[in-house]
C-alpha cells in the first residue's frame, strides 16, 4: 500500500499499536525515524478505524510504503501517475 504522508500514517498506526516488525526481512522499522529513513513500515492487523477497540478484523501482513523516496522523487513501482497532494 502506498501513502502520500508516511509520517502521519505511521504515527496513527503507532497510536493504535498496529505497527509490526517481521524479523525475516532486512529492512525493519522499529521507530518513526527508521520508517521515514526506509520509506516503509509493516502492519499485520486490519481494524475498523471507527471501532478500534473491537480489535483485528483480519490479520494479514502488509508493507506500507511512501509514494516518494527520501529525496522527494517518486518510486518507479508506485502505481500513481503523479505524487498526490497532501491535505
Amino acid at each position: 500500500m502506498y501513502v502520500a504522508n508516511l509520517e502521519q500514517t505511521y504515527q496513527k498506526m503507532e497510536e493504535l499499536k498496529l505497527t509490526y516488525v517481521n524479523p525475516r526481512f532486512k529492512r525493519r522499522a522499529y521507530s518513526k525515524e527508521e520508517a521515514l529513513e526506509q520509506c516503509m513500515f509493516r502492519c499485520i492487523d486490519v481494524i475498523d478505524p471507527f471501532a478500534p477497540e473491537k480489535g483485528a478484523i483480519v490479520q494479514i501482513e502488509h508493507e506500507i510504503r511512501s509514494v516518494v523516496k527520501v529525496d522527494g522523487t517518486m518510486y518507479r513501482s508506485c502505481p500513481f501517475d503523479e505524487i498526490p497532494e497532501l491535505y
